[in-house]
């Protein structure tokens, strides 16, 4: 108990020699956390996006009227060879029409009276998504099959999107690990300004025979916290900036969601490892200097 007193002790101390610098170090461990927070946030939207209909991962394969039911099956049986392909999923016109209500709403003025008669079927196609990126070329091997009529697929934002996931993943995955190691670097020299300004204090301790755990445990508690508070922040910083993009941009709320359990603790650990690590860093570079 009396060491965790001294301990909790100097650790204010070195906090009231350096308010300024504690400060700084806070708010950059902050906005590091946040970066991470928003890879999570990019990595899970990508993920969502490329998992939605009508999107560049899947497109709709439109049949001619004259083809009767033992040309479909055969051209689903077709369909579903073509190795890219994921899914493969029958349309008929009345379902056609359901679908068209609930896209643009059963008051709709351009479903209203529609005869489900002058609709063609369909198949919906979705692809595996390490093809996604080459839709165009699928899309015209399926067009170029017996029966069908017309494909279409979404060639928009969300479509691109979809389409850059591996790209995306490993865009997040790199600026991940940037952050990580900028944040571990930025603790590594906040506890090492810490050390050299207690040197004199540091060697008197040696010489008394106090051991290194008591000498330098303040340092990693510090870091610590460091990394603990800031990932605090972060997560409460993000999850406004979610709610606020949730209510003011519907487009958006299909595929944006909250971090779960699972990415929060993740953004927790990460920021606590990264800091203590750095700071035992600091203390290695010390204790060998």
């Amino acid at each position: 108990m009396i060491r965790i007193y001294y301990i909790i002790k100097l650790i204010m101390r070195g906090l009231r020699h350096r308010p300024w610098g504690s400060m700084l170090t806070l708010i950059a461990c902050w906005f590091a956390l946040c970066q991470l927070s928003f890879v999570f946030y990019v990595v899970d939207v990508a993920d969502r996006v490329s998992s939605m209909p009508s999107t560049s991962s899947s497109m709709i394969a439109y049949l001619k009227d004259s083809t009767p039911q033992d040309k479909i099956a055969e051209l689903e049986k077709s369909l579903r060879s073509i190795i890219p392909i994921s899914t493969v999923q029958f349309i008929p016109k009345q379902e056609g029409l359901e679908k068209m209500k609930q896209w643009l709403g059963s008051d709709s003025s351009l479903v209203e009276g529609v005869d489900p008669q002058i609709l063609p079927d369909a198949f919906e196609i979705s692809l595996k998504r390490e093809y996604a990126d080459k839709v165009g070329v699928i899309a015209k091997t399926v067009g170029s099959l017996p029966g069908v009529d017309d494909v279409r697929y979404r060639k928009g934002l969300i479509g691109y999107i979809a389409g850059s996931f591996s790209q995306i993943v490993l865009g997040a995955s790199i600026l991940g690990a940037i952050v990580v190691i900028c944040l571990a670097l930025l603790i590594f020299l906040s506890i090492r300004v810490g050390i050299v300004s207690r040197k004199q204090e540091i060697e008197v301790m040696n010489m008394l025979g106090a051991n290194a755990l008591f000498i330098y445990a303040p340092y990693l508690i510090e870091a610590g916290a460091y990394g603990f508070l800031g990932s605090c922040a972060a997560l409460i910083t993000t999850s406004v900036a979610y709610r606020y993009m949730h209510v003011h941009f519907t487009s958006l709320q299909a595929f944006l969601r909250p971090l779960d359990s699972y990415e929060a603790a993740g953004v927790l650990f990460f920021a606590c490892f990264c800091s203590i690590l750095g700071a035992l860093l600091a203390i290695k570079r010390s204790i060998d200097a």
